[in-house]
């Protein structure tokens, strides 16, 4: 039985490591470009969420006030 080893061409075996590491670097980047898009979007729509509370809430206090007023 030979050694698997004495049988791969090194200079291949380099260029498809080379290429798979290449190929998952990429993926990884990709990932996280992906996973900072996400967050950045959900950030935005915290905010404007956040934003449109705040809205409705100053709006219900400026009913209350006002139909307390016409009350008393």
């Amino acid at each position: 039985m030979t050694n698997i080893n004495s049988e791969v061409d090194v200079n291949l075996l380099i260029k498809i490591y080379n290429q798979r590491l290449s190929a998952l670097t990429n993926q990884n980047v990709l990932l996280e470009a992906k996973l900072q898009t996400l967050t950045q979007d959900f950030l935005e729509e915290k905010n404007n969420l956040l934003q449109e509370n705040l809205e409705l809430q100053e709006k219900c206090e400026g009913l209350l006030k006002t139909t307390q007023s016409e009350e008393d």
